[in-house]
């Protein structure tokens, strides 16, 4: 019974070549908008759903004005940060800077005669110790408040293995997503 389905199909198609091509064409077009569309939405709908408050995080930016158009530069000045934080005291900000390009020296020894020098291309981010009061991660040792301390630093698994540092409990000091 399949088999008479296809050849009458098949028939079909080879009598009206055109409007077949046609029909075909139109159908593969719209199969893979649809695709598109739906891959581009759900990323868009998924975005940084792995914070625990993910609904009640945004994101400032600053529109600058100028005489061909505007542009948009991630965050604010720190200035305007002070303005917001007296200005909304109920809302929790966490700002967070970066510093491409930099480069980082460990001291692998205890008189710091040996130092490793690293250069961090994808940079190194400085934010403030409400960082993760909005934002949750995993310790594996030390906890948020480590960022309420001056020279203190919060280093992925992966950095801490790259630059070798070990916390004061023997294993790397990190942080790791929820």
């Amino acid at each position: 019974m399949f088999k008479n389905y296809f050849k009458i199909a098949w028939r079909n198609i080879a009598r009206n070549k055109t409007f077949s091509v046609i029909n075909i064409a139109g159908l593969s077009i719209g199969i893979a908008a649809s695709l598109i569309i739906f891959t581009v939405v759900n990323y868009e709908l998924s975005y940084d759903k792995f914070q625990r408050n993910y609904k009640s995080i945004y994101r400032i930016v600053t529109q600058d004005k100028y005489a061909d158009g505007f542009t948009y530069n991630p965050g604010v000045p720190g200035a305007a940060l002070e303005t917001l934080r007296s200005k909304m005291p109920d809302v929790s900000f966490a700002a967070i800077n970066s510093n491409y390009g930099s480069q980082v020296t460990v001291n692998t020894s205890a008189n710091n005669s040996i130092n490793k020098k690293f250069i961090e291309a994808s940079g190194i981010f400085f934010c403030d110790p409400n960082f993760f009061n909005v934002f949750n991660y995993t310790w594996l040792a030390g906890n948020a408040h480590v960022l309420n301390e001056p020279n203190t630093v919060v280093l992925s698994k992966k950095m801490a293995e790259k630059y070798r540092v070990r916390s004061a409990t023997g294993g790397p000091a990190r942080a790791d997503r929820d």
